[in-house]
């Protein structure tokens, strides 16, 4: 079996690719660059840093497989990134996916179904859901559901998932830029 290591697909894409579906990997790597451009117009002054944040837009879990999952996954890394925030902390979307799982196995406490309620608001807030019912777990177990929400955040925590040192060629996607990480003018 070839690796990925004997192919022309650049490291950071490869980072990307899950074992098996080359195909679908390529498509979530799209998702990931649809994502940092629509953040980079949010953002415009920080359009170099979110460029070279690609490697942080890796799936964690199968669920990631779905669209809006793994594009709310990537647009809360990348806002923090422009926030300077740990980006290694689990995402809203994460959480979603853990409760998902958890709830075929058993039946959510009310404050982990609070949670899963609370993380799908953030997380995907185009799909709303049961607001009432959001609202009541969140009224009878707010501070449960806060605990929850900081031990399921910590335990979905990637420590490789952080902006380390990257040396920028000038080139964006093969386009000569004007990057200030650029470490000399080409």
């Amino acid at each position: 079996m070839e690796s990925f290591a004997d192919t022309d697909i650049p490291p950071e894409l490869a980072q990307l690719i899950p074992r098996g579906g080359v195909a679908d990997a390529l498509v979530q790597a799209q998702w990931a660059e649809e994502e940092i451009e629509a953040a980079g117009k949010r953002h415009p002054g920080q359009q170099d840093l979110l460029f070279h944040s690609f490697t942080l837009l890796v799936p964690t879990l199968t669920r990631m497989a779905t669209e809006f999952v793994y594009r709310s996954h990537c647009r809360e890394i990348l806002e923090r990134v422009v926030r300077g925030e740990d980006t290694g902390r689990g995402t809203a979307a994460e959480v979603c996916c853990l409760c998902a799982d958890i709830s075929r196995t058993v039946p959510l406490t009310s404050p982990a179904a609070g949670l899963y309620f609370r993380m799908w608001a953030i997380a995907f807030p185009g799909r709303p859901i049961a607001e009432d019912r959001r609202m009541h777990h969140e009224a009878l177990d707010g501070s449960r559901i806060d605990d929850f929400e900081n031990l399921a955040r910590a335990r979905l925590s990637v420590a490789g998932r952080r902006i380390g040192s990257f040396e920028c060629t000038g080139k964006h996607h093969g386009q000569r830029v004007s990057c200030r990480f650029t470490n000399s003018p080409s």
